[in-house]
Formats: structure tokens, sequence, C-alpha cells
């Protein structure tokens, strides 16, 4: 009767398991059918019960990840984080686990914290580059990206997700996304054809979203009555839209940027609930218009809805106001509660604690061009407040900061503040012949000179150029180098006063400008650039005979005595000729195969005996032959050095972007990309120098000069406050290019950021390991002066002396040789105290 017994109650056991098993899915199933229903509260507490009675269960992982969904769709993002962190310890075979990884990267995303979030997305990239979830995390890259104004960045993101995912959840986004990233970086075509597509979408949604981002995008390119045309319909067609509001402020800073103060308020005092930057928009136009009081009233009314975010801006307005009363007292008070100066009394030294101090949450960051700009009424307010050793002393750290970032930007506030103090009498002699005080001389009102070498057709606009006949020259010849020929053609033609005569026998173009050599107007060789590129914009638009008109007429105009407006000529027809065979039949080689190789040995001959136009004359005798592609890229690289050598630099760069665009297989294209990066970024373009870089870096990281294309996309990402990417760069080519051209650079530029947030120490260990290498002599005066700084601020005054007489020493037309002469007797008096 034992065994009887023994099953009976086994039979008991195995049934209470059936029942406990039943009860366990039917608590799972109702807790999944809640959180379907999106019952998120009653489906957290139905997992939470289910995980607590049958913590073995095998549907404890899928139990656990929902309860997390729900916590997370009901906002309690650090319960949800934690049960997503417990199913990451699964492994990412572990489906479950993988969801849970995109989880933790996306929750600081949703909730604002970019900072957090960004490096948990790229984590999950490099760990799951197929995922489904990789079409949000590209997107959210990318909208970071945008968020901090790195276009190139967003590019690259929102550009792999529309690639990977053409029909993906974020596939418009992305889209809207990649137009935005390109029209910043000057991709005007791309832009356009991207914007263009979606504004013909079937989506309706989509054609408005469109079309108001291109109108926002006509402003950022400074196209401001385009933007102010298409918006304002888009107002009309759209007066429900949730972007109507916004279209009213593009609109309105449109208005202010053509200084039209009363539309600008007209249009701002039709948004319904105005924003902080409604209100000080409203401020600087009624200042624009003289209406102080009102525009105290509104700045008031600004400060009481504002919060702390905008408190920067606020003071800086207010400080504005002070300085216009005369009330110096008052506005040293709210700028020095910006800047938190430190005025060293003893070393007669002033620290600006702005660049180093943490901001508030939410707080938005004054540019560096805002800080100097506060920095240089701070100095005036000290000066005219009578306290000339302040105002002297800040004066000192503006010029030494310009000329330690070399910024002609900042440069220029600071000539523009010796001037006013040289007027109020209370500026220190600069010596030399540095006017104004300004360590470099001030090189805003230089024309730019075609084929010299000496300028850069993409130099940023000053407002001593802005609106200008030069002002839109170059934007016409930046039209032109983008490829849109027919807006370069529209703008060159009103600027010259041009229009082609179809009746004359032979066609006439007539061109009327008048060159008077007065100062924004074109000069000589500008004008005869600005018809070149006319001619070639016609061209390339398939319209032969007006291109040749162009240059007929130019042909009268130009002096054939200069040899630079000769040659630019020349190069034109070179170029018409190339463009009037496009597309037909290759001709047969005009030179046997060993004549070819003879002048390519000649032309390498005269190149490196630095006879540079003999270089040309052969290259250009070797290219006509058409030779095979080998010789052929070799020899367009030659000739697009000889040609930068010349000062033909647009030329130059033409013949190298030819072999990026028709020999990437050729050995020549790396070192054609590094070529045209360096010619881009020494012309100024960053936009068009950094593609170039980056290109190279992806492509080619094992090439001689690497370093340099990541050294100079690391200024470029520190321009752009993205310090974490330029680290990673900088921080590479410290560990892995030690015996690089630019390693020195780098490692300079490591210690300057370091010095810049006071880490002293860090800043002088690369400080020495440059003096040990030894450095690169172009930035040995920065290196030996930063030297000095740093032993200054630990009362080393005697190797402060030594560092900075060296300075003085090395170089005495170098921009820091006056500061490095004043701090030297400085630390001279301090070490004769001392002893």
């Amino acid at each position: 009767m034992n065994w009887i017994k023994s099953l009976t109650l086994c039979a008991v056991m195995l049934t209470a398991a059936s029942l406990l098993g039943d009860e366990a899915v039917n608590q799972f199933n109702a807790a999944k059918t809640a959180f379907t229903n999106k019952q998120y509260d009653s489906a957290r507490a139905g997992f939470e019960n289910f995980l607590r009675q049958f913590p073995t269960h095998p549907q404890v992982n899928e139990a656990r990840f929902y309860l997390a969904e729900s916590h997370m769709y009901l906002g309690q993002y650090p319960q949800a984080e934690t049960y997503f962190n417990q199913l990451v310890t699964l492994g990412l075979n572990d489906q479950f686990a993988r969801a849970a990884l995109f989880r933790l990267a996306e929750i600081p995303y949703l909730q604002g914290q970019f900072h957090t979030s960004k490096p948990r997305l790229e984590d999950f990239v490099g760990k799951l580059p197929q995922d489904a979830n990789l079409q949000f995390v590209l997107y959210y890259l990318g909208d970071i990206a945008m968020r901090s104004n790195i276009a190139r960045e967003a590019e690259f993101y929102f550009d792999q997700a529309v690639q990977m995912f053409p029909e993906g959840a974020k596939s418009i986004e992305s889209r809207l996304g990649l137009a935005w990233a390109k029209n910043k970086l000057e991709k005007i075509n791309e832009a356009n054809a991207i914007y263009s597509q979606l504004m013909i979408s079937s989506n309706p949604a989509v054609v408005e979203q469109a079309t108001y981002q291109y109108g926002t995008a006509l402003f950022e390119r400074g196209a401001f009555q385009e933007a102010i045309n298409v918006l304002t319909d888009f107002q009309t067609r759209y007066p429900a839209s949730p972007y109507f509001a916004d279209s009213l402020r593009v609109v309105a800073r449109c208005r202010g940027r053509l200084n039209d103060f009363e539309g600008a308020l007209q249009v701002l005092a039709r948004i319904p609930q105005p924003t902080p930057d409604d209100l000080l928009m409203r401020v600087r136009c009624l200042y624009g218009l003289k209406r102080m009081q009102e525009a105290k009233t509104v700045l008031d009314e600004a400060k009481r809805v504002a919060g702390t975010a905008y408190r920067d801006e606020i003071l800086l307005l207010e400080s504005v106001f002070l300085s216009d009363q005369q009330d110096w007292r008052g506005a040293i008070a709210l700028l020095e509660q910006v800047l938190v100066p430190q005025f060293d009394t003893n070393n007669n030294r002033m620290i600006i604690n702005y660049f180093s101090l943490p901001l508030a949450p939410g707080m938005k960051k004054l540019s560096d061009e805002a800080i100097f700009r506060a920095c240089s009424l701070l100095t005036l307010a000290y000066a005219r407040s009578g306290d000339s050793a302040k105002s002297n002393a800040l004066l000192h750290e503006m010029q030494t900061q310009a000329a330690l970032l070399g910024n002609v930007r900042l440069t220029s506030i600071c000539t523009d503040t010796a001037n006013q103090l040289a007027s109020i009498g209370n500026v220190p002699n600069q010596g030399g012949s540095r006017p104004g005080g300004s360590p470099f001389a001030n090189r805003s009102n230089e024309q730019w000179t075609p084929s010299t070498g000496q300028g850069s057709t993409s130099r940023p606009l000053t407002p001593l150029t802005q609106g200008t006949d030069l002002d839109k020259f170059w934007r016409a010849e930046q039209l032109y180098r983008t490829r849109n020929y027919e807006g370069a053609a529209q703008q060159l033609e009103q600027l010259l006063s041009g229009f082609y005569n179809q009746i004359a026998v032979p066609p006439l173009y007539s061109i009327h400008y008048n060159i008077t050599g007065a100062e924004g107007t074109l000069d000589e060789l500008t004008f005869a650039r600005a018809c070149s590129i006319l001619s070639l914009s016609k061209a390339q638009l398939g319209d032969f005979e007006q291109a040749n008109a162009v240059l007929m007429t130019l042909g009268t105009r130009i002096s054939r005595n200069d040899p630079r407006q000769d040659s630019l000529m020349r190069e034109t027809y070179d170029q018409l000729a190339v463009l009037v065979k496009g597309g037909g039949t290759t001709p047969a080689p005009l030179l046997s195969d060993t004549e070819q190789r003879r002048l390519l040995r000649e032309a390498n001959t005269h190149f490196r005996r630095q006879e540079y136009r003999q270089t040309y004359e052969k290259l250009a005798e070797l290219i006509a032959a058409n030779p095979p592609e080998a010789i052929c890229a070799e020899a367009l690289l030659l000739q697009g050095k000889a040609k930068y050598k010349l000062g033909w630099d647009q030329e130059g760069v033409a013949v190298l972007e030819r072999i990026v665009d028709e020999f990437t297989k050729s050995k020549e294209y790396p070192e054609a990309l590094w070529y045209l990066g360096l010619y881009y970024e020494s012309g100024g373009d960053t936009f068009q120098s950094s593609e170039y870089f980056q290109m190279l870096v992806d492509k080619f990281p094992n090439f001689v000069n690497v370093d340099g294309a990541k050294y100079f996309l690391a200024v470029e990402d520190l321009t752009n406050g993205n310090g974490r990417k330029a680290n990673t760069y900088l921080t590479q080519i410290h560990r892995n290019h030690r015996n690089g051209l630019y390693w020195s650079h780098a490692v300079w530029t490591l210690a300057y950021e370091a010095y810049k947030k006071k880490r002293y120490d860090e800043s002088e260990r690369y400080i020495q390991e440059i003096l040990r290498h030894p450095p690169d002599v172009a930035i040995l005066d920065r290196v030996l002066y930063l030297r000095g700084e740093l032993a200054l601020r630990k009362d080393d005054f005697e190797t402060a002396f030594l560092a900075f007489k060296a300075v003085r020493d090395l170089d005495r037309d170098s921009p820091l040789a006056y500061h490095a002469e004043q701090n030297a007797r400085l630390a001279a008096s301090k070490t004769a105290n001392v002893n």
C-alpha cells in the first residue's frame, strides 16, 4: 500500500505545480495585456508581482524588460534604468539585453542629457552596428550634433540613417536633418535638392515642415529677403501650423538683419506667447531705433520671465544701456558678474575666470566673440572710471589670448578697444609697429587679390566689407565653387552691370562696372577674376557663346602688362577649352610615351629648383597631350602645387579637384586630398578643408601627413565647441605621430586647453614634452610664452623671466614679443624683491 500512497502524493504535487504554472502564465499575460493597452501603471504592478512570486520562471527576463518599459512610459526613468541594467548583464546574444542597451542610451537623450547620451549611443553603434534600433541611434546622434551646431558630424549620422534605413521610422526627420547640415556646410545645391524633394511629397505634413525649414535655411545663408518671401507664403498656406510662431521669429530676424527694425517689431507683435529670445530681439530692435525707454521696459520684462538661462546675455544688454548713460561703475558691476575677472595687484595681471567656470544647468554660454566684446566694454568702463591699472591689464589679457588663439576676429576687437582707449588717453604704449595695442596688425580692411597667394576667397566677412562689392564677389565665388553656376552668374551680372547683346555682330557682352579704387570695391585684378568666373559659369551652364563674349570684353579691359591678369586670361581660355571638349571622345595622345615621361621629369626638375612657371609650362604641354591616367594624375598633382606656388590659388584647387573627381584609384589621390585641405584651410574655408581632411583620415589612416589632417580637424572641432572629439584627435597625434610635422602643434593645443581650464600641472607636462622634442619653430614663441605664464602662476619668477626673455630674443616681430617683454620686466622685478 506504500506505493499507492507515494503515487497519490506525486499526483498531488504535480497538480499543484500545474496550478502554479497556470497562475504564473495568467499573471504574465494579464500584465502584458495591460501593457499592450497602454495601462502602464497596471502593467508595472502586474510585472512586479510576477517577479516577486515567480523569480525562476522562464519568462522572468521578458517580464523584467516590460517592467522597465512600463516605468519608462510612466516617466520613471531611474527605475527603468535599474531593470535595463540588470538585463544588459545577460550578454548581447540575448534579445532583451540588446533592447535594454538601446534604452539605456535613449533615456538620457529623451531627458535632454545629451552629454550622457552621446557616448552611450556611440557605444551602441560600436557593439550592434546591424541592430534594427540603429535607425533611432543614428538619428539621435545626428540630432545631438545638430543641437551642438556640429554640422559635419550631423551630416555623417543623418546620411547614414537615410542610406541604411530609407523607409525607417526616422527617415523624414533624418532627411530634414541632412538638409540642415548640408546647408550649414554651404553645400547649397545638395541641401536644395533634399528640400525640393520633400516639398513635393505626397504627405502634406512633410511638405509643411520642409517648407518651413527651407525658409530657415535661406535665413542662415544670409538670403534674408528670399527667406521672408518663402516664410510669408508659408504663413498664408499653413496658419495653423505648429511652426507658425517660429516662422514669424525667423522673419523678424531677417528684417532685423536688413535693419528694418520697425518691420521686425511688427512681426514680433504677432507672436502670441513671446519667449525670452523674442523679448531680447525686441530689445535690440528698440535699441536700434533709439527708443531707449521702451527697450529698457521690455528688457525688464525679459528679466522677469527668462530665468537663469539668459542671465549673461541680459547682463550684457544692461551693461550696454549703462555704458550709454555713462554709468561706468554700474556697467563694471554687471560685467564683472558675468566675466568674474580676478585682478592680481602685485603683478598687474587680469584673469578672466568665465572661460573655466562651470555653467549652471540649462544656462546659455556666451560665444568667444561675445566674451571679448564684454571684455572690451569692461576695459573701457574701467578706463572711464579712472582705474587705468585694471583697464590696461584687461586689454593686455585680451591681446594675449587673441594672439595665442591666432583669431583675427578677436584680434580686431582688441584693436578697436585699444583705439578707443587711445582716444580716452588711457592706453599703454605698445611699442613697435603695432598700432592700437593689438599684437597683430588689423587686417580686416585688406582687399583680397586673386592669384597672389596673399589672401582667401573665403575670408570671413567683416563690418568693413559686408554688403560691399567685395562681399558680393566673394559670395558669387562661393556659389561657383559649390557648383551653383546659375546663382554665381546672376550675382556677377548684377555686380558687373553686364548684359548680353545678341543683336551685335559678333554678339557682345557689355560690362559697365567702373573701377574706382574706393574701399570695398573691386580692384583691377579682382574685376578680372569676377569676369573669369562669370565666363566659366556661363560655360558650365552650356552657353559657350556668352562665355566667349565675356572673355572678349575682358580682353579689352585687362592690363596685358600685369602678368597675373595675363595669366588669368590664359587659364580661363584653357578651362573653357576643357569645358567645350567635355563629353566628346578622347583624342589620341599627341606625344609618344617617352616624350610624355621626359616632360614629366623636366617638370619635376624645374619644381625642385623652384622654377614654378617653367614647371607649369612643361606640364601644360604634357596634359594637353592627353596622357594615360597614371601620368596624367601625377602631372595634375604637380601642376596643382606649382600653381599654388605661383599664387594661382583657385586654378591650383581646380586641378587638384580634378584628381579627386577623376582619379580616385591613383596613388596621387590621398596627396591631392591633403593639399586641397591645406589650400582651403589657408584660405579660411574651414568647411571645405575639413571635408577633405576627414576623407583623408577615414580612407588613408597611414598617409604620411594624416597627423596634419587630424590636427586641422581638431582645431575646427574646438572652434565648433566639440572638445571631446577634438581631444580624441589631439591625443591620437600625441601618442601615435611623434615624428609627424604636426606633433608639436597638437601637443601645444593640448597644453593650452589644459591651461585655460586651470589644469596647470597637466599643461606644464605638455610644455616640457614639446621643449624636449624639440618644437616646431613656428610655435616656439607660444610654447615659451605659455611656459612663462605657468611659471607666474606658481610664483616661479626666475623661470618666468627666462621664458619671456626667450620669446623676446627669439623673434622681435612675434605678436607676443611686446607682451613677453612687459612680463619679463614684471618677473625680473619680482625676482629682485625675493632676493
